[in-house]
């Protein structure tokens, strides 16, 4: 019988709607299912997502039946799918956009994923380029999904939520744009600028479905605002609660970022360099020489974990936490010394 994976640090995060009132009748919206119940696998870190569904509860509401979701939790990843949707457009940039065998891309994907102690198989690699090719025919069978048009239907219409994505550091980022309300994927598309004109250019297949737009959701990126402002100009929009903090807690966790550049630019070259001698060692070692071996390489890939750790605004500071895991590593060290556990037996 196949068992469910289990991860070593595990991140638990309930996710409501951004929109907080019904935007019919303006009456608070109360949670009334779990959506969904999963964990996902970020390039960053592994969440146990907790999905809140709300509706409004004014019985004389028009809109009681409408359950709206939260645009960033399904942001995260694809339904069904465990790795996040950073990852799956990561694979299909490193494939199609700098020609990466399978073997390099899944080389690639599982030297990102060490850290966090999550390994990943070829086979997934190879399904999330399959589902990566998947996203950018999004627009094409809209027109002709009788089934989410009913269920737009029965909502009165969509909120359509985007987000810009930049699966590794460059220029190109990938807009993914939905329907807040089914969680339906709408469209998809590559921009190498972000100006409010190439956004609109996005959302343009959006504008030609003719159905009715509630309300808009995105980060706080100026252009995404003035664009959606601009095609659906008597809507509400809402930025994204997320973004929103990020951006208030910027002042406060800019200096905690910098703290950790420097641990990391002095650590981690050291760290792989460790990582590296111990591996040439184990080749060579005995039973309980590999032992204790195993032990050292086990804090050297904590230590490369907490490098790669970033913090979230305005409530986790990157440099302080880095700083504290490292010290907690550093005085388990020490132990280990004074118990004399990875001394060799004679």
């Amino acid at each position: 019988m196949k068992h469910a994976k289990t991860y070593k640090d595990v991140t638990k995060r309930f996710y409501r709607p951004e929109i907080r009132k019904c935007l019919e009748c303006q009456k608070p919206i109360k949670r009334v299912v779990t959506l969904s119940q999963r964990t996902v696998v970020t390039l960053y870190e592994v969440i146990k997502v907790i999905h809140g569904g709300y509706r409004c509860r004014n019985p004389k509401c028009s809109a009681q039946g409408r359950t709206y979701r939260s645009a960033e939790a399904d942001a995260l990843a694809l339904p069904g799918f465990t790795f996040g949707l950073d990852i799956v457009l990561l694979v299909g940039k490193l494939h199609l956009g700098k020609h990466q065998t399978l073997d390099e891309v899944h080389e690639t994907i599982s030297e990102r994923l060490a850290p966090l102690g999550v390994s990943i198989s070829r086979r997934e690699v190879l399904y999330l380029f399959d589902a990566f090719s998947a996203i950018l025919r999004a627009t094409s069978d809209l027109k002709e999904d009788k089934e989410w048009l009913s269920l737009v239907d029965k909502n009165g219409g969509i909120i359509v939520s985007i987000d810009g994505i930049q699966p590794d550091q460059g220029n190109e980022t990938i807009y993914i744009v939905r329907d807040a309300l089914t969680g339906r994927l709408l469209t998809a598309d590559n921009a190498t600028e972000s100006s409010t004109e190439r956004i609109k250019q996005i959302l343009a297949p959006i504008r030609e479905l003719s159905v009715s737009v509630l309300g808009t959701i995105s980060d706080a990126q100026k252009a995404e605002i003035k664009a959606l402002s601009q095609l659906w100009p008597n809507v509400p929009h809402q930025t994204c609660h997320f973004h929103a903090l990020r951006d208030a807690g910027e002042l406060g966790t800019g200096g905690g970022s910098q703290s950790k550049k420097e641990i990391r630019k002095q650590l981690q070259p050291k760290a792989r360099s460790v990582r590296k001698q111990i591996k040439g060692q184990m080749e060579l070692a005995s039973e309980a020489e590999a032992g204790q071996l195993a032990i050292l390489d086990t804090y050297a890939l904590g230590i490369q974990a907490v490098l790669n750790q970033d913090g979230v605004a305005p409530f986790e500071y990157a440099g302080i936490d880095a700083y504290n895991a490292l010290d907690d590593i550093t005085s388990s060290l020490e132990r280990i010394k004074k118990k004399d556990i990875c001394k060799p037996s004679v």
